[in-house]
């Protein structure tokens, strides 16, 4: 078989590879938004209040910030399968566990316990991309976003239409039923051989020296927040203008630029990652286009958002595919540990700073007036000229 846009042929293992990896991103955000769909039914039988409720989709993905730097250490020591392996079976475990308890406590300790297993594998994948496909880094960074962008519109979107009914409507079956996959990926993420890595023992946290640590971090967690800002405040946006009738097209719309965004990175991929332009263009299309929908009412507005929804997730793939890309390899997992735990810790103070924003000075707009700030403040900073390109010799000199 042959990529049509590649240069050479693909190997079966390499395509059994690519395939391995597609799967293994569609659990990086299934087990957190298969809750969403799930979250009255879970509240009424837990009794839980609207913050305890929304906590159970937001605390995962602040301990996966937390547990980013760990992950590194875990990757250090047992390696990158072995990690993701752990990560996708401890997941899996607490994922199903979280429905099948009546305790508050354990449900939330489940679910921590769920966030730390998902950092782990997500912390560990690009170090596994660049060992197994070290040629094809970017395609296989590609290939395992573009399963996470299809695991969210599953969690999301299959839930309750194909899940519950084959778990009786019963959602703790739901959550056991969604986890159950993630423990055979676990066992075939084992199959490929790890290489022996070079020049001795690899480092154990990430590198807070390293400038691309904080500058990239910095700019995944405006990626996140304009893309959780919309998720967030579109209902009370469309409310505020009296078109809460269109929140249910739109959002199922905006959230499929996701996977459209995925889906041009696996064509734009060689022309577009190792450079800080694009990342920079996407940054200041998705603040342009979230401003667009918090200020400007009607199609245009809805467009703005669409566009927003894009770009932000265009720039978050440009991100996360850059540390097999760009770096040695006993250093992919410290690069990708630092950014995740400074993007994704920034970015949820963002929307909740727009929040205060709009409370205190009114209009439901100014709630992504933050989050558009701190984009643009980012793009005026950060290296001239030749950009990230004075990295490793593993790409030519890109980035």
């Amino acid at each position: 078989m042959t990529m049509v846009k590649g240069c050479s042929a693909w190997s079966a293992r390499q395509i059994a590879i690519l395939c391995l990896l597609w799967t293994t991103g569609l659990f990086l955000r299934i087990p957190v938004l298969a809750v969403s769909p799930l979250a009255g039914r879970i509240a009424e039988d837990l009794r839980l209040s609207i913050t305890g409720t929304g906590a159970l989709t937001i605390v995962p993905v602040v301990v996966l910030a937390l547990a980013a730097p760990p992950a590194v250490w875990a990757i250090a020591r047992i390696g990158p399968a072995r990690t993701i392996a752990g990560g996708l079976l401890l997941s899996a475990v607490l994922s199903a566990a979280r429905g099948w308890t009546s305790s508050t406590v354990v449900l939330f300790a489940a679910t921590v316990g769920m966030g730390i297993g998902i950092a782990m594998f997500q912390t560990a994948l690009p170090s596994a991309v660049r060992g197994w496909l070290p040629t094809q880094a970017a395609m296989g960074s590609a290939v395992y976003l573009n399963g996470m962008m299809v695991g969210e519109l599953l969690g999301s979107g299959a839930t309750l239409p194909i899940i519950m009914p084959l778990a009786g409507q019963d959602w703790s079956m739901a959550l056991a039923l969604w986890a159950a996959p993630a423990v055979g990926i676990a066992v075939l993420i084992l199959i490929p051989r790890e290489r022996a890595k070079p020049g001795g023992p690899a480092p154990v946290s990430p590198d807070w020296s390293d400038g691309r640590t904080w500058e990239l971090g910095l700019w995944l967690a405006g990626s996140i927040a304009v893309f959780f800002s919309i998720n967030a405040y579109m209902d009370a946006t469309l409310a505020a203008r009296g078109n809460g009738a269109w929140l249910g097209t739109l959002i199922v719309a905006y959230n499929a630029t996701a996977l459209l965004a995925s889906l041009a990175m696996l064509w734009w991929k060689a022309a577009l990652i190792g450079r800080r332009g694009p990342i920079v263009m996407t940054g200041v299309a998705a603040s342009a286009g979230m401003i667009g929908f918090g200020f400007v009412p009607g199609p245009i507005g809805y467009l703005g958002a669409l566009i927003a929804g894009f770009a932000a997730s265009l720039q978050l793939i440009l991100i996360m595919s850059l540390p097999p890309d760009v770096t040695e390899e006993t250093n992919v997992a410290r690069l990708t540990g630092g950014i995740t735990f400074v993007g994704y810790l920034v970015a949820f103070s963002l929307p909740l700073l727009g929040g205060l924003l709009s409370e205190t000075v009114g209009g439901v707009g100014t709630v992504f007036i933050p989050t558009a700030v701190f984009i643009l403040a980012l793009s005026g900073f950060g290296r001239k000229g030749g950009g990230y390109e004075e990295c490793s010799s593993h790409n030519g000199g890109k980035m």
